[in-house]
């Protein structure tokens, strides 16, 4: 079994209460009934955004510095977490395509997205082309390539009127057409046909994402962004070297775990307060960065969780010969995202005085639920070629180890554009 990674994430956008019925609805008569219509622009997905080294890395930056207020919020009780900060960020800005006003005030600073929108859109979509040319980029012979699933879906109630200019930019720059549902007469069938697609994005690793009741008959429309990574190390950990070993908690005691190991040559440095790792996935495009931190410092080091904090980290890491402990780790999260973007300071999107106005005219929309959901699962095995390029030779004399022992925080990134996939801590694996 290879190391695997899986994430899911959907937004759900439903009718504000502001005197608008839901009789009010205009029906289209014409439009027609049959499944897997698609209300769409004519636009198809450019290959070419044109957006520049400088805008790629602001989106980037971007993203890892909103990750890291997001893992601030969300780290409320004293529980493992693994989320994608990428897949909310790519999932919200299908919705600030459409915000206007106040909202789209408060979504740019909340989400720090510090590009205009005209600027923004094609940077995410070259973002995006380039995690995936990535994935497909390993060198012959190292072994099967990282799979990387990034894919946006709509879903938008039949017969309804939606902005062309909205629509346009979610075929250009993220290649999601809108999918025409009827929510007023069949919620609950609309909720699990969206379940059904996270669910086949994910290979069944994200399954009843949106909960019941989440999607009610004044629902006008749904986005919904999946993420799916699958990757092997480079140099697989020895699975006959396995063992039992105890794993420090935080609220004090141990646990025993499976922990991992393996000896060669990986990316290292010794930081105020604790050691950092990079394990490389084939191909080297993508690699999961591993953050321990010293005995009694977690918390102290946790709190340092930023952008500038990785950017001092990458620079300084230096291959040494290790003998490298990992416990083997599970890990599932699901929670509601609502309370902690308003937190940040996304409260209009969330009400009555929401102003949704780029994507439809028609109604008065508001963000009713945002819900997230992940899964990760990290073993010793790699694919057959991988094991054999982890044949390095090492020095005679007896390596220094780092043994994962105690709680740790770990990212999955893209190595180029430094865009974080994946963000989470391990405090009982």
């Amino acid at each position: 079994m290879h190391v695997r990674h899986w994430l899911s994430s959907v937004l759900v956008v439903l009718l504000a209460t502001t005197g608008c019925s839901q009789d009010s609805v205009i029906k289209d008569p014409s439009t027609p009934e049959a499944p897997g219509e698609l209300i769409a622009s004519d636009l198809q997905r450019t290959a070419n955004p044109g957006a520049t080294d400088e805008e790629l890395r602001s989106v980037a930056a971007g993203n890892t510095d909103f990750g890291a207020a997001m893992y601030r919020e969300l780290i409320r009780t004293e529980e493992n977490l693994f989320f994608s900060p990428l897949s909310i960020t790519q999932g919200f800005s299908m919705v600030y395509v459409g915000a206007r006003g106040n909202t789209e005030a408060q979504m740019q600073q909340a989400l720090r997205f510090s590009l205009p929108q005209e600027r923004l859109h094609p940077a995410m979509n070259a973002l995006d082309l380039a995690l995936h040319g990535h994935a497909e980029s390993a060198p012959e012979g190292q072994g099967d390539p990282p799979e990387l699933r990034i894919v946006n879906a709509t879903w938008g109630q039949k017969g309804y009127t939606f902005e062309s200019a909205f629509l346009d930019v979610l075929g250009l720059q993220y290649g999601a057409g809108m999918h025409a549902v009827d929510f007023a007469s069949d919620p609950n069938g609309v909720r699990e046909q969206i379940n059904a697609w996270v669910a086949g994005q994910t290979n069944d690793r994200i399954q009843d994402l949106l909960p019941e009741g989440s999607v009610k008959g004044d629902s006008r429309l749904v986005l919904t962004n999946a993420l799916y990574f699958k990757g092997a190390w480079t140099e697989s950990f020895e699975p006959g070297l396995t063992r039992t070993e105890p794993f420090s908690l935080l609220e004090g005691g141990t646990q025993q775990v499976q922990m991992m190991h393996r000896s060669g040559s990986v990316p290292h440095m010794r930081g105020d307060g604790f050691d950092a790792v990079a394990l490389n996935y084939v191909g080297k495009a993508f690699r999961m960065l591993v953050i321990v931190p010293d005995s009694g410092r977690f918390k102290e080091v946790e709190a340092r969780l930023s952008a500038e904090f990785l950017d001092g980290i990458r620079p300084a890491l230096v291959n040494q010969h290790i003998d490298l402990g990992m416990p083997k780790f599970q890990t599932e999260t699901d929670f509601s995202l609502a309370d902690p973007l308003q937190t940040l300071g996304m409260v209009d999107a969330f009400s009555t005085s929401a102003d949704f106005s780029g994507i439809t005219q028609q109604e008065r929309l508001m963000l009713t639920s945002a819900w997230h959901k992940a899964f990760v699962a990290v073993d010793e095995k790699g694919t057959e070629a991988a094991a054999a390029t982890g044949a390095v030779a090492g020095p005679v004399s007896i390596p220094p180890s780092l043994t994962v022992d105690r709680p740790f925080l770990f990212l999955i990134e893209d190595v180029e554009t430094k865009t974080v996939l994946f963000l989470g801590r391990i405090l009982k694996p």
